[in-house]
């Protein structure tokens, strides 16, 4: 590896752009958490088939519109080039991981299974005839089933630390390889964008986490306020706030309402 090569890192990834591709990053991935959780609070396993496809499609287009939206702030940045491109392709790389075990839906498996033929649409037809074809295609097999494998291991990979690193690594070394296939930079270039993007992920998850934390505590809450924690019937504080509702409905639809209260006596 030549001796430059940590001054490229640090001239590439230690300056202004890089702070707000960063920060967007960060701002991107709270806004798919908070939606993603808002969603499936929605649905559950005995939801309509419709409902919960309906979902995830939003889920996927939460995705799409979030890499879109990363696109036009990189060009802007970089004033309408691709100047710093790697930055970018790390920051969208981390993206990708994160909403697979954020969002664990048909969707999201699709998107991360068919980018690497759609991220960069002018190599579709080029790729033919390039050299490296056949890398390409084992490099994307091999990605392939590590995408497969984050999917169906999700859980167990997030209680493994090391196992969860471990197929970060893999994930962004088979995308790397991927991305030399078609760009054809220098090959210790793949080493430097991966630890780069190991940094990035450690980063984003970091973040990640404190948020889930907070959605989580959030949701218990919830539940504390507004169910009985013995019963797990909904307390006085839900009725309050649900019962005017309820009515408002009724009354608007013209539709009988009767409540029923039972008193039963020693049951605590």
């Amino acid at each position: 590896m030549p001796n430059n090569s940590l001054e490229k890192i640090t001239e590439n990834y230690l300056n202004t752009n890089s702070a707000i591709i960063t920060l967007v990053t960060i701002g991107l991935i709270t806004i798919i958490t908070v939606i993603a959780y808002s969603l499936e609070r929605r649905i559950s396993n005995s939801s309509p088939l419709l409902n919960r496809v309906f979902v995830h499609v939003l889920e996927g287009l939460v995705i799409a519109l979030s890499m879109i939206m990363l696109e036009k702030i990189f060009y802007i940045l970089n004033r309408g080039t691709i100047n710093n491109g790697w930055l970018y392709a790390n920051a969208q790389l981390t993206i990708l991981l994160y909403c697979m075990y954020l969002i664990r839906n048909k969707i999201t498996l699709l998107i991360n299974l068919l980018m690497p033929l759609l991220y960069y649409q002018a190599m579709i037809f080029k790729r033919i005839d390039n050299k490296n074809l056949p890398l390409f295609l084992i490099s994307y097999l091999v990605l392939i089933a590590i995408i497969l494998y984050i999917y169906n291991q999700t859980e167990r990979l997030q209680s493994n630390e090391w196992k969860y690193l471990g197929m970060q690594t893999l994930f962004g070394l088979a995308w790397w390889v991927l991305l030399w296939t078609d760009h054809s930079f220098p090959a210790y270039e793949i080493i430097n964008m991966l630890i780069v993007f190991l940094i990035y992920m450690s980063i984003i998850r970091f973040c990640a986490r404190k948020l889930q934390d907070t959605m989580l505590n959030y949701n218990d809450l919830q539940v504390k306020v507004n169910y009985d924690e013995l019963t797990g019937v909904r307390n006085r504080a839900n009725l309050d706030k649900t019962a005017p509702e309820i009515y408002d409905t009724y009354s608007h639809e013209d539709v009988p309402l009767t409540v029923s209260m039972f008193d039963i006596d020693h049951f605590k």
